[in-house]
């Protein structure tokens, strides 16, 4: 991580930007017109590989790797929140394994909203299990990466936030239709 960090490090704030950005842009569009499914299937299909880049693209490779594996919940963010030197990394390791997830939650809820009575169970469910499949690759394939139920947790954190962050663009959205609707009533 702290690899990707310094080749990438820089462009988080541009990320961040652009993923809000193409995030209300397209569930604004994917409202308007249910034949654009396509474009949140895509956006959707490249958050997955843009996790997958992050997480499972190899520091190293070699069968003479070590595995490490942390299966304590909590201690390791407990660690780096309070035995840090520096503030910025528990910003980076926990703040953008969180961050990393959201798009994943937002455009996976823009997707199934439609047919799905559970959506917030089935959103942080599939997060989870995402993230656990993650975790398991980083673990069973000598690659230079650790593998860490605290990563589990703060992925399935980010899963839901980017669920609540489409219930509030779609609670807006629906107060702002209804709104519209009703002034249009009355005129």
């Amino acid at each position: 991580m702290v690899q990707l960090w310094r080749a990438f490090g820089h462009l988080v704030p541009l990320f961040l930007i652009i993923v809000l950005g193409v995030s209300v842009i397209t569930y604004f569009v994917s409202k308007k017109r249910k034949s654009d499914r396509v474009i949140v299937n895509l956006l959707f299909i490249f958050s997955i590989i843009g996790i997958l880049l992050v997480t499972v693209y190899p520091n190293a490779y070699g069968p003479g790797m070590p595995r490490v594996v942390n299966i304590v919940p909590l201690v390791g963010m407990y660690n780096i929140l309070f035995h840090s030197v520096d503030i910025t990394i528990p910003i980076r390791n926990l703040g953008l394994n969180i961050l990393l997830f959201v798009p994943f939650g937002f455009f996976l809820t823009l997707k199934t909203s439609s047919f799905q009575r559970k959506l917030n169970l089935f959103v942080i469910l599939t997060g989870f299990i995402f993230s656990l499949f993650i975790e398991t690759v980083q673990f069973a394939i000598p690659m230079g990466r650790s593998s860490d139920i605290d990563d589990v947790i703060l992925n399935t954190i980010g899963t839901f936030l980017g669920y609540i962050i489409w219930k509030l663009f779609n609670s807006k959205s629906s107060s702002i239709s209804s709104f519209k609707e009703t002034s249009n009533g009355k005129m």
